[in-house]
């Protein structure tokens, strides 16, 4: 038999590795955080200029009202045990008009369970960011919310909407729930 010394070498290395991590782990000192958090999409729209005018294409609509589910809450356990929740908006607004943009949380029955501060996008504003954080602690009732309101209102200016021109208002929201068990 022919002797290798690469596989010697090999041998010898395999011993040291294998001898070199015997202590004991001691996870007693480790504080762990293994509380939830999750995310997505709240509501997203799109409107254009055709939205903000009648039929005619003369007459403004000075204000849009959307109602969609908000069924965050609707199980037991996410609404016994979320501590905060942080709702993040994007806007573009390509129109030469500003906006205001009203954001409120209903119960089951309609009434008015949470209202965020109004949001004023001026005109031509691409990147409009806001965040708005709620303490379950601080607003308990807003675990009961089953329907967000969005109003977007048109503000009033010299310039009239033109139906000949393209113009977008893109609305985004995206919440995250923070949760402790």
């Amino acid at each position: 038999m022919k002797f290798n010394p690469l596989l010697s070498l090999n041998i010898f290395f395999m011993i040291v590795f294998c001898m070199s991590c015997t202590d004991d782990l001691n996870f007693d000192n480790i504080n762990l955080n293994v509380d939830p958090v999750f995310n997505g999409p709240i509501v997203y729209f799109k409107l254009t200029q055709n939205d903000f005018l009648e039929d005619d294409n003369s007459t403004e609509i000075p204000s849009i009202t959307d109602l969609s589910d908000f069924e965050i809450f609707k199980p037991t356990n996410i609404r016994e045990n979320t501590i905060e929740a942080v709702i993040d908006f994007e806007v573009a607004n390509s129109f030469d008009r500003a906006f205001e943009i009203r954001v409120t949380f209903l119960d089951g029955d309609g009434n008015l369970v949470y209202s965020l501060p109004d949001l004023q996008i001026d005109e031509g504003n691409l990147n409009y960011t806001f965040s708005h954080s709620i303490i379950i602690q601080n607003s308990p009732t807003f675990v009961n919310s089953r329907t967000m309101s969005i109003e977007v209102h048109l503000m009033p200016s010299s310039n009239p909407i033109d139906a000949s021109i393209s113009e977008t208002l893109e609305f985004r929201s995206i919440g995250t729930f923070y949760l402790s068990f």
